[in-house]
């Protein structure tokens, strides 16, 4: 059975990072501060902004996460924790069945983005240790 290298699991991390960041654009972002959707107020309006603003720089951090740059994987990290948290609530507390469902696909999808960005090659724990002498 093959498995599946590091460099081939950052670069679906950084796939499932791109749509996620399109998609939050494409159904919260621009609804939102365009007007096609009702107007929001208060704190809300922040998070909207806030989370417009994570969605563009995300598009940016995908980049790095394909190229294997070690700012892009951090980065994946922490907005795929801060997009879990976020979409926590929506996935628990939205009282529209398809934003519910919404959310919970993506709260899968950053755990799945901190796994592939925190796992190792597969080989790397099986080598033996190698100090270099030569036998």
């Amino acid at each position: 059975m093959n498995q599946l290298s590091r460099s081939a699991g950052l670069k679906i991390a950084a796939v499932i990072l791109w749509v996620i960041a399109l998609l939050g654009i494409a159904t919260v972002g621009i609804p939102f501060l365009t007007g096609a959707r009702p107007s929001v107020d208060g704190p809300f309006l922040g998070l909207v902004i806030f989370s417009f603003a994570v969605d563009a720089i995300t598009i940016v951090v995908a980049y790095g996460v394909w190229q294997a740059a070690r700012w892009g994987i951090i980065l994946a990290i922490i907005i795929s924790v801060f997009n879990a948290i976020l979409n926590t609530g929506g996935a628990i507390g939205d009282p529209n069945m398809a934003i519910r469902i919404m959310a919970g696909v993506f709260v899968l999808a950053s755990l799945v983005v901190i796994y592939l960005c925190l796992r190792r090659e597969p080989n790397s724990l099986s080598r033996p240790f190698e100090t270099g002498v030569a036998k």
